[in-house]
This record gives structure tokens, sequence and C-alpha cells, in this order.
């Protein structure tokens, strides 16, 4: 110990001039001069005399002594780990201790990871931010436990983030101290403090291993996570007159307000666990869909029959026409945009719109609308809500509402009316919540009449939530013009593939049922305005690798590679539109690292490159300008083979076909084309061979030479 920092720590006094108290009560904690130095001094109180019982049958030493000897650890083992300790000292005797002082030296800037995390929390992220806390806080808590230091209150407020990046720990009273590392169920038992919701609580540990953690570590952690919940909900049966004070650091939302964006995905993250995420759902959740569907399920089914008897057998007009891109439409990627539309040349586009986004972002969109309005381009947006919004339906979001279509009401073709009302993630919880967003749909409609609103807007083929949510949908001003679905081919490859009983077809013609079996509800018109193939190694950036690509083996991932993805979006579409089961298609989107058409490099500033995908989608733009949907003389029978015929505006004939069988199969003879085929072109546009077998890749057949892109 130094001297002078032992005798000037003898006559520490609280008062002193220049004293700054940083946390008052039981463990008082001042800043002050120290024998030339700009100290910490913590003061512990005398432990009661039960504690100073056990600890001298322990062979424990006092609180100030313990901790001048794991910051002594600390500094030796992993220098600028701790504030620097200068100085300790004990009074009483050993048999009754009295209070110690312990000192350090003043780290400048010092901000705790809970501040750190609540002002994540406060502003919505965003994701990269918040993955690179967590990072840099596991890492450190990793360098710790390998130095052989267990801390035993390693809660998000005993860790201090430095601005030179370090990460400190103070607090260290309760710590053991190791020769080696510190056992690996030591390590869960000292890292069940750590404050998280419970899916970054798993990027969290997933960062301190770099490998999927030891089951031995889950389990100590799990145990000692338990009993520290239970031991924090008695603590006001033990201490019944233990005056409680304020919170020191700002306090966390309550974990369902927890409401994060990630860019690179661009989504929100789902921040629970399933286990976790059930226990704050409603259990409307689960009674809404089951008695809509004992109300109309019946009815649903046979309008689902008819639906199916029907499709492919009508024409369709105007395909290319029911195909929108969406667009990010953001500073960073409008301009590029705009030059990859010249060059895809699709008449429609889609925008979304976030109710976490700032003003300025906002008023940039809806400049960029009226621009790509007079460009020519049709334009539908989305209005995507966030948690708060969902909070404060009346004020926040009805104040969004307004602010976009306010300015844009007469110059769109529909407004999807919020998104992915079924994944908790995008904010809505429950029923409850959900009914207060679409009640304020009569009162929009009336504000805006040239507007034509779609929802329930729910994401994936969750068709039982689809179901309850439709009773929800207030009747006043009449039936909304049509319904809307983000709707996934499962994330799973093809689009013929059946999930259950469906493929994707069947999927759009089950969710227009449950609808027409509720008269009044929504017009028999479905868009689906959302959806892609996540690409197989783009990381973070994908929708299902964000916001931390996990170490170890993934199973059943659902990424697909760059030309599965064009040939699945092609089908898709051709599948979706021709059936006449919907009346538009949204691909999302034009310019992104995970899923897009085109990939703008993992950096701003990087080299755009266009995808397969977009090859594919701007010669369906050409082929398609005029086309309308003649017929579909096969249907996926045996071989798997489809082939769709389309005729233009001068009468001139073409047709698409594929198989959907993993593996080639030839176009039957004589080919059921109707035409003796001039030009015949691979799903780029490029000249293709007519004698080799089908692939999953769209060929088209043309009577005359085909367009050129």
């Amino acid at each position: 110990m130094d001297d002078p920092y032992a005798s000037a720590l003898a006559a520490f006094d609280p008062a002193a001039p220049g004293a700054t108290v940083l946390q008052d009560g039981r463990n008082l904690t001042v800043r002050v001069p120290l024998a030339g130095a700009d100290a910490v001094v913590k003061r512990f109180p005398a432990p009661s005399f039960f504690r100073a019982l056990l600890m001298r049958r322990a062979g424990s030493p006092p609180k100030a002594t313990r901790s001048w000897l794991a910051a002594r650890h600390l500094q030796e083992r992993l220098p600028g780990s701790t504030p620097e300790p200068l100085a300790f000292l004990e009074s009483g005797t050993p048999r009754r201790p009295g209070p110690g002082l312990f000192a350090t030296r003043y780290e400048p800037g010092l901000v705790s990871f809970t501040a750190r995390l609540a002002a994540l929390y406060a502003r919505g992220g965003p994701g990269p931010d918040l993955m690179a806390l967590l990072e840099r806080v596991a890492a450190a808590c990793r360098a710790m436990h390998d130095a052989g230091f267990f801390h035993g209150d390693l809660g998000n407020q005993n860790l201090q983030l430095a601005p030179d990046g370090r990460v400190l720990a103070v607090d260290l009273n309760r710590s053991r101290l190791f020769p080696g590392p510190v056992p690996v169920a030591l390590r869960g038992r000292d890292l069940s403090r750590i404050a998280l919701p419970s899916d970054f609580l798993r990027v969290f540990f997933e960062m301190y291993w770099r490998e999927p953690p030891p089951e031995d570590f889950l389990r100590a952690e799990r145990r000692a996570r338990r009993a520290f919940a239970r031991h924090t909900a008695t603590r006001r049966f033990r201490h019944p007159f233990r005056r409680r004070r304020p919170p020191a650091e700002p306090v966390y939302p309550a974990p369902r307000d927890i409401w994060i964006w990630d860019p690179r995905s661009e989504q929100a993250l789902v921040t629970m666990r399933p286990k976790d995420r059930r226990r704050f759902m409603s259990l409307s959740r689960v009674w809404r869909p089951l008695l809509a569907l004992l109300a109309t399920g019946h009815e649903a089914r046979r309008h689902r029959r008819a639906l199916d008897a029907t499709a492919f057998d009508r024409p369709v007009f105007g395909v290319a026409n029911r195909v929108f891109v969406s667009l990010a439409a953001d500073r960073a990627r409008f301009g590029g945009e705009l030059v990859l539309l010249r060059r895809l040349d699709c008449p429609g586009v889609h925008v979304r719109f976030y109710a976490h986004e700032s003003d300025a972002d906002t008023d940039f969109k809806i400049d960029a609308v009226r621009r790509l309005r007079r460009l020519g381009r049709a334009v539908a947006v989305s209005l995507v809500q966030d948690r708060a919004a969902v909070r404060d339906p009346r004020g926040r979001w009805l104040a969004f509402c307004d602010r976009v279509l306010g300015a844009l009401h007469g110059e769109l073709i529909w407004v999807e009316y919020l998104h992915a009302v079924n994944r908790v993630k995008w904010g809505v919880w429950n029923y409850r919540e959900l009914r207060a967003l679409f009640a304020l749909l009569p009162e929009l409609r009336a504000r805006y009449r040239d507007v034509a609103f779609l929802a329930p807007s729910a994401i994936d083929f969750e068709w039982d939530f689809f179901a309850g949510a439709l009773p929800l949908l207030p009747r006043r001003r009449g039936p909304l013009p049509g319904l809307s679905a983000e709707l996934y081919v499962d994330r799973r490859g093809a689009p013929e593939r059946r999930q259950g009983r469906f493929d994707a077809v069947g999927k759009i013609h089950w969710l227009r049922a449950l609808a027409k079996a509720r008269p009044g509800v929504a017009e028999d018109h479905l868009v689906v305005t959302e959806f892609n193939w996540p690409l197989a190694g783009t990381g973070v950036w994908s929708p299902v690798g964000a916001p931390w690509v996990s170490p170890g083996v993934r199973f059943n991932d659902p990424s697909v590679s760059e030309a599965d993805a064009a040939a699945f979006a092609l089908r898709y579409l051709l599948l979706g539109v021709c059936s006449g089961a919907a009346s538009s298609m949204v691909f999302w989107s034009l310019v992104a690292r995970g899923f897009g058409l085109v990939d703008p490099g993992g950096e701003p500033g990087g080299e755009w490159r266009e995808r397969p995908a977009f090859a594919a989608l701007r010669f369906f733009f050409a082929a398609l300008r005029h086309g309308s949907f003649a017929g579909a003389p096969l249907r996926g029978g045996d071989g798997g083979v489809w082939l769709l015929r389309f005729e233009d505006r001068g009468g001139r004939r073409l047709a698409v076909a594929w198989t959907a069988a993993a593996a080639p199969e030839p176009l039957p003879s004589p080919a059921p084309l109707g035409f003796a085929p001039r030009d015949v072109r691979a799903m780029d546009g490029s000249p293709a061979d007519p004698a080799t077998p089908l692939t999953g890749a769209p060929r088209y057949y043309f009577e005359d030479a085909a367009p050129a892109p």
C-alpha cells in the first residue's frame, strides 16, 4: 500500500472542499483529491454481527480489503480493466470489523453499461450499435474470466465503458480470485447478473464464447439467474426497514417496449426467445383465431375449393403492371435506385414509410415519391409502425399517417396500413392493440377518400392470426378495397412446394377465402406486399442472419443461392398473378445486401452489383410489358412441368415453361405451345437451346423475335 495515499485516506472527509458525492447511501462513494491524485473513495459500512461471524468462519477479509486484493489482481493480469487501486483502510478489530474505505484513481468519462443500453433502447437502436456494444462487453468479460477473476456481482451497473474503448469492472468486493482461468460453471454463475432481453442474452453468450456455449455454462447460468430472481423478489421481506432509494441510473423500458431497428437487415430485431415472448403475449392470440375459424371455417373451405377450381382458367390482363418492386427511397440509395429503375423498367414501385424515422427522413421520402410520380411510375406505399406508435395510436401513429397521406394521398395506387402485425418484433403484442390501430381506419378513410387502404397486413402464412384479425377490421365506410399480406413461401424455397396442404397459390386462395367468409370486411382482392428469399452468405445483412451470425452449424437454414432466388421469385410472380390469386405482388426490394435484386456491398460507397434476379425481372418486364395471360396447358402434374401462355396487344404469342422437379425434365412432345417458336430465351433474356431439358429457371418461347431487355 502506498503510504501517502493511506495517510490521506485516514483523514478522508466526504464534506471536504472539492469533494463530489457520486453515490449516496450505505455505500457512500465520493470523488475527492487524495495525496495529489484525483481519486474515488468508497466507504463500506460495518458488517452486521452475523455477517462478521460468517466472514470469520469463512476466512474472508472485510470488503475494503477484498476490493483492494481484487483490483490488484486485475491490474496485474489485465491492466486497465479496473480503475487503478490507490489504498484501502479498515477499522475496528478482526472480531468486530468497522467501516472500511477503498480508494481508486478517478477515470474520466466513464458511462455504465446500464446507461449505454438505456440510451440505445430509448432511441430504438440502431441494431449495429447495440451489437457492437454487446461484443465489446462480452469480450471484456471473457478476458476477466480468463485472467482468473470471478466478479460475483457482474450486473450491468458494475461494467463501466471508457471513452478509449476499455470496459472496466467496478464494485469488486464480492469477487473470487483464481490462479488460472475461472471454471466454466462459475462463468455461467457470474454472467447470470447481466440484464438483457433473452435473445440479446443468447447473442451475448455466443459473442463471449465465439462458439456454441457449453451446456455446463448454460445450466449454471440458468440456475443462478433463477436464484437471483428469487433473491430480488424477497428483498423487501428480508430488509423491511431499509430505505428504498430511487435508481441512480436510467431504468430500462418494459420488456415488451424494447424495440430496436436494424438497418442492415431492414427490420426490427427479435428481442426475446420464443418462451419469453409467450409469457408476454395475450391469450387472445389463441382464442380469437379459434373462435373466428369456428364461426367461418366451413364457409371459408367452400370458398377455397371454388377458388382452387378456377385458378389459371381466366385471362389476366396487364401481367407486368401487377408486379411492383420496393425501393428504399432514402438519402443513401435513392439516386442509384433511379438509375437502376431506368434499366429495370418496371411500371410500379413501392416505398415504405417508417414511423420510427425522423421527420426529415419522412419528408425526403415524400419528395422521392413525388419524383417517381413525375417519372411516370405507379407508386404504392406501406405505413409501418414501431412500438412507440402502437402504444400511442391516436397521437404518434395518427400524426405519422397524416404526415404521409396529407402530402401524398392523390399520388398513390394503394396504401398498406400497418406491417407484419402478427410479429411482436414489429410492436403489436395482442389483438387489443391491433383493434386500437384498426379503429383509426374509418377516420383516415373519411379524411383521405381517394386512398385505397389495404389490411390486415400479416406476414408469412399464419392464416390463424389472419382469421382472428379480420373481425377487427371496422366496417364503417364499407369494406376495404382489398387485403394485404406479406406472404413468403415459408422461406423454404420453391413456390410450388407445399406447406401442409398448401402451395403458394393455395395459400393466397385460403387467405382470400377467409375474408370472403366474412362479407363486408374487404373486397376480394389480395396484394402480396412483400416477398423475397434470404440469400446465402450475406451474414448479418440477411433477415435470417441478423443481428449476429451464430457460430457453429446452422440447421434448417432457409437461405438460398442467388440463382435459385431469381428462379423462385419469377415463378412465384407468374403463379401468383396468372392464377388470378393475387391482384398484385411486391418484390422486397431493389437494393439490399441480404435479399435485394442488387447487392450494394457491405460498406457505404461500395460497388453495386446486379444479381441474377435483377436480370430475370428486367427481361420479365420487357417480355410481358403488354402481355396478357391466356392459359396454362401444363400445371405441374407428372414431371412437375409448368407452361403458361401469353399474348401481347398485337396478338403475338409467347409461353413460359419450367419444371419444379429436382431433376431437369424435357418439355412434353409435341410441345403444347400452340405455335412454332421463332426465338427461345433463358430467364435472363440470353439465347437458349430449345432442345435442352427444362430446369427450375423459367424459359421463354416467342412466336416472334424476343424483345430487347
